[in-house]
């Protein structure tokens, strides 16, 4: 079965290659073969660098430019631009079904298919509208949320799977389809990682890796990895971190991400020393986690929230660490109580709470603590178990598969 992953990326988002190629890899072997059309303003160095993983991975690749303004209509043009590239694409790979991930790209395979009745996969991406108006200032009445809400209300009803990370997010979409939408069409998929890649190394290179960092062997290290932004409670890490420091004068924060700049450590001058802001490439991340002691998932809470799947909270349990995460972040609440704490709250008092469970609670255990973290992880976040919930979702569609390829060019009349 020929599936088209229709995905819309920015130059510093490395989804496609950390998240989803090593998942479409995987159900090559299932007989489910993925085939990538990349919305993208990346310049051409990094596109070829993409095309080049998807390559290795065996899978075909197609970048599509995305128009940058006007801002708001850029995007919408940039849909129409790219209904033809699909089309071509569904006839030259003889593809079965369209994958479209999120709304930009949702409404470009909707239009792809008008008139034609392929198969869609609909994987929802959690609630990113919900994000631009709650993180991003968009206004809920805007002409372009709307319609994108329609957009994305008329994907659900259209879709034969839609794929969710959480179950919160499966009742929400549900609502949204209205009346008639199937609640068998849902599926809740994870965001998993090689157990092979992500694990908690040995002590030699826990020491080594400490050792690049100018980290003292038996210093408090803690660790976040991920997007920077108002979501991501960059402020109150710090006052975390400082907290800290408080009950021990050699803590150490190491912060991984693509945007370092966003961080502003000067804002906090006297942690500023004791904070490392690094960007590194993906397959040096898992080293960095694993000599950490404590990784952070603080992220401020609202409804978007209910949708979503932290990769990282995945990535700190594989290599041993225990997470220190927010409340009512998609279905994880009680992998993250097991494996760390949850915190009640981001005033004061409940981060210097946080503070001394990690130094009582943490560092004192930090052996037991590991094995633990990292059965964990093994149990809820492991690639096998991302993948079988992936092979799930598309089973019905691959049973019932027949190829109805599109004309790369329909004749005049018909919808292009």
């Amino acid at each position: 079965m020929n599936i088209l992953f229709v995905t819309w990326d920015g130059p510093q988002v490395t989804y496609l290659e950390s998240l989803f190629l090593p998942i479409f890899q995987r159900l090559s072997g299932a007989g489910l073969q993925f085939h990538v059309l990349q919305f993208t303003w990346a310049d051409e160095s990094l596109i070829e660098c993409r095309r080049q993983a998807c390559r290795r991975a065996g899978l075909a690749y197609r970048a599509q430019p995305v128009r940058r303004r006007p801002r708001a209509l850029g995007g919408l043009l940039s849909v129409l631009e790219g209904v033809r590239p699909i089309r071509r694409m569904i006839a030259e790979q003889r593809i079965d079904a369209l994958m479209p991930r999120s709304t930009l790209p949702a409404l470009a395979s909707l239009l792809a298919l008008r008139g034609h009745g392929l198969p869609m996969i609909f994987d929802a991406d959690g609630l990113p509208l919900d994000e631009r108006v709650e993180f991003a200032g968009q206004s809920p009445s805007d002409p372009v949320q709307r319609l994108l809400r329609e957009v994305e209300a008329r994907a659900v009803r259209r879709a034969d799977r839609v794929l969710t990370r959480s179950h919160q997010a499966v009742e929400i979409l549900l609502a949204r389809g209205g009346p008639g939408t199937a609640p068998g069409k849902f599926q809740v998929v994870g965001n998993g990682r090689d157990t092979e890649r992500f694990g908690p190394g040995d002590e030699a290179s826990r020491r080594r890796m400490r050792e690049r960092l100018g980290v003292a062997a038996d210093a408090p290290l803690l660790v976040y990895a991920g997007s920077l932004g108002p979501q991501y409670c960059a402020e109150e890490m710090l006052r975390l971190f400082g907290f800290v420091r408080r009950l021990r004068a050699d803590a150490r924060l190491l912060v991984l991400s693509g945007t370092p700049e966003l961080l502003r450590p000067e804002r906090f001058a006297r942690l500023a020393p004791a904070v490392s802001c690094l960007s590194v490439p993906g397959e040096a991340v898992p080293a960095y986690l694993a000599c950490a002691d404590l990784g952070l998932a603080l992220r401020r809470g609202s409804f978007s929230m209910r949708g979503v799947a932290p990769i990282k909270l995945g990535e700190y349990l594989l290599c041993g660490l225990p997470v220190l995460a927010s409340p009512g972040i998609g279905d994880t609440d009680a992998i993250a109580a097991d494996g760390g704490l949850l915190l009640a709250g981001l005033a004061d008092a409940e981060l210097e709470r946080a503070a001394r469970w990690f130094r009582d609670q943490v560092l004192t255990r930090r052996d037991a603590w590991r094995v633990r973290c990292r059965a964990i992880g093994i149990r809820h976040f492991s690639l096998e178990a991302c993948v079988d919930t992936y092979a799930a979702a598309l089973a019905p569609l691959r049973a019932s598969a027949t190829v109805l390829p599109l004309r790369a060019n329909p004749p005049h009349g018909e919808p292009r």
